[in-house]
C-alpha cells in the first residue's frame, strides 16, 4: 500500500474537519438548549420523569432501529430499482411492525401496573417514531446520492417549528404532553418535507421498484450486525430511566432525567464534533497500524483535555447549573449531577473506542463492549435501586461505566495491539480529581442563593475548575501538553512542512 505522506491530512481532518462537520449541527443544539431550558421551567417534574418512561417503551419495541437497514442500503454498491424496493419494503415493515408491536404491548403494560398516562405516552411516541421511520426511507434515498444539504436544511427548519405545539401545550397545562407534541410535530413535519423533496431525484421514479429476497437477506445481515451496537448503547443510555421510573417514581425521575442531560455535556464533544470524522479517518487507515495508533491517540488525547475539565467544571457547579438552569424547584437533581458527571467523564473514551472498533471491521466486539455493560446496569441495577432509589440507579451507571473502561482498554490491546497511553493518564488523573471534588462537596450540601452577581461566581468557579484541570495536568506531565498542543497548532494553522519532518 501506497504510504499516505503523513498522518497531518487525516489527523487534520479528523480535528479541523470534525469542527465544520459539527457547524452544520449548532443551530439545532443551541436551540433544542434553550428550548428545553424553557419547557423545564414550565413543566413539572412529573412531564419529564412520565416522558422519559414513556420513551424507553417507545424505543424499547421500535424495530426500525434494531436492524439498521439504512446503513445495509447505504453500502450496496448500486441504487437499482430492486435495491430501493427491496430498503423501502424492508424499511417501511420495520417500521409498521415497531408501532403494532407497541399496540400489542399497551394491554400488558397496563397489567404491569403503569399509569395510563405513561402508556398512552408511550403508544403516542412510538406513532412518531413510525413517522420518522418513513422520513428515514426517504432521507436514506437522498443521503446516499450526497443530498446532505437538502436533508440537513429541512431539519433546521422543521426543529423550531416542532416546538411550538409544545409550547402552546405547556402555557394551558399540557404536562407531559407538551412533550409528546414535540416530537411528533418533528416526525410529521420532517416527513413532509423529507417526502417532498424527493421530487430532486426523479431518476428514482423512473425505475421499476423490485422486492428481491436475496437483496433482503444481505441487507438484514449486515444492517442486524450494526445495529446490534447501536441498539446496546441506546438500551444503556435509557435503561436507568426503566428503573427510576418502574421502582422509585417518575417524579424522582424527572429530577434524574434532567441531570443526567447536562451529564452528557462531555459525551456530546466526542459525538458532535469528532465521531463522523474519526469513523472515516479510521476506516482508511485501518490497514496503517502505525498511522492508525497516533491519529487515535490524538483524538482521544484531544477528547480527554476537554472533556474532563468540563466535567469537574460541572461538578464544582452543579448547584449553581442546576439553579440558573432550570430555577429552585429543581433543586433535588444537582445531587445526581454531581455523581453521573464524575461517572460520565469516561464515557467519550468508550464511545471512541466504540468507533475505532466499528472502523476497523470489528463492529462485534464493539457491540459486546456495549452489552456488557448493559449487562452490568441490568443485574447491579435493581437491588441497587431498590434498596437505595435513584442513588442506587447511579452507582449502577457508575459500575457499568467502569467496567467498559477497563474491558475497552484490555480490547484495544488485545484486538488492535493498541495501547493509547497518553489519553489513559489523563482519564486516570481525571476520574480521581472528580472523585476527590465529589467527596469534599458531598460534606457540605447546602441551597445556593442568588446574589445581584451570582452569575458571576457561577463563571469564576467554572473557569476555575479548567485553570486547575490544566494547571495539574501541566505538572504532572509538561513534555506531553507541550508536544500535542503544539501539533494541533501546527494542523490548524497548516505547516506541514513542519509536520512532514515528524
Amino acid at each position: 500500500m501506497e504510504r499516505l505522506t503523513s498522518e497531518e491530512p487525516l489527523a487534520y481532518r479528523a480535528v479541523r474537519g470534525g469542527l465544520w462537520v459539527a457547524l452544520s449541527a449548532y443551530w439545532t443544539l443551541a436551540f433544542g438548549f434553550v428550548a428545553n431550558i424553557l419547557l423545564t421551567r414550565m413543566l413539572a417534574p412529573e412531564a419529564f420523569g412520565t416522558f422519559a418512561l414513556a420513551m424507553f417503551f417507545a424505543q424499547l419495541f421500535r424495530i426500525q432501529t434494531k436492524l439498521r437497514l439504512g446503513y445495509a442500503f447505504g453500502q450496496h454498491p448500486e441504487t437499482t430499482g430492486e435495491s430501493v424496493g427491496t430498503y423501502a419494503v424492508l424499511e417501511g415493515a420495520a417500521a409498521l411492525g415497531g408501532l403494532a408491536l407497541m399496540g400489542m404491548m399497551v394491554p400488558v403494560l397496563r397489567t404491569l401496573g403503569y399509569s395510563e398516562q405513561v402508556v398512552m405516552a408511550a403508544l403516542v411516541l412510538s406513532f412518531a417514531a413510525f413517522l420518522e421511520g418513513i422520513a428515514g426511507i426517504a432521507g436514506t434515498l437522498l443521503e446516499k446520492e450526497l443530498r446532505f444539504g437538502a436533508t440537513s436544511l429541512y431539519q433546521s427548519l422543521v426543529f423550531p417549528l416542532s416546538y411550538l405545539p409544545a409550547f402552546w401545550l405547556a402555557l394551558h397545562g399540557g404536562g407531559v404532553w407538551s412533550l409528546v407534541a414535540q416530537t411528533t410535530a418533528y416526525s410529521f413535519f420532517l416527513l413532509g418535507l423529507v417526502l417532498i423533496s424527493l421530487r430532486q431525484l426523479p431518476h428514482l421514479w423512473q425505475q421499476r421498484w423490485e422486492f428481491r429476497w436475496d437483496l433482503a437477506l444481505s441487507f438484514l445481515r449486515f444492517g442486524s450486525v450494526a445495529g446490534l451496537w447501536l441498539m446496546a448503547g441506546t438500551l444503556f443510555a435509557q435503561l436507568d430511566s426503566f428503573l427510576i421510573g418502574t421502582f422509585v417514581g417518575v417524579t424522582t425521575l424527572g429530577y434524574y432525567d434532567r441531570a443526567y442531560r447536562i451529564a452528557q455535556w462531555p459525551g456530546l464533544i466526542f459525538n458532535a464534533v469528532l465521531a463522523r470524522a474519526a469513523f472515516y479517518t479510521y476506516a482508511r487507515l485501518r490497514r496503517d497500524r502505525e498511522q492508525l495508533k497516533k491519529t487515535a491517540d490524538m483524538i482521544s488525547w484531544t477528547i480527554a483535555m476537554i472533556a474532563s475539565p468540563l466535567a469537574l467544571a460541572i461538578l464544582l457547579t452543579a448547584q449553581e447549573i442546576v439553579l440558573l438552569l432550570y430555577g429552585e424547584r429543581w433543586l433535588p437533581s444537582a445531587l445526581f449531577l454531581q455523581i453521573l458527571i464524575a461517572c460520565f467523564v469516561i464515557r467519550p473514551y468508550l464511545e471512541h473506542v466504540g468507533i475505532l472498533l466499528n472502523a476497523t471491521g470489528r463492529p462485534m466486539q464493539a457491540a459486546t463492549l456495549q452489552w456488557i455493560q448493559v449487562g452490568v446496569l441490568g443485574i447491579a441495577g435493581v437491588p441497587l435501586t431498590l434498596r437505595w432509589g435513584a442513588l442506587g440507579t447511579c452507582g449502577a451507571v457508575g459500575l457499568a461505566l467502569a467496567i467498559g473502561f477497563v474491558l475497552a482498554s484490555v480490547s484495544l490491546r488485545r484486538d488492535l495491539q493498541m495501547d493509547l497511553r497518553t489519553a489513559l493518564r489523563i482519564w486516570r488523573v481525571a476520574a480521581g480529581l472528580l472523585i476527590a471534588t465529589l467527596l469534599m462537596t458531598s460534606f457540605s450540601h447546602f441551597r445556593w442563593s442568588f446574589a445581584p452577581h451570582g452569575w458571576l461566581l457561577t463563571v469564576s468557579k467554572f473557569a476555575s475548575a479548567f485553570v486547575l484541570f490544566y494547571a495539574l495536568m501541566f505538572v504532572i506531565d509538561p513534555a506531553t501538553i507541550r508536544e500535542q498542543t503544539g501539533y494541533i497548532w501546527r494542523l490548524t494553522t497548516g505547516h506541514k512542512q513542519r509536520l512532514s519532518k515528524r
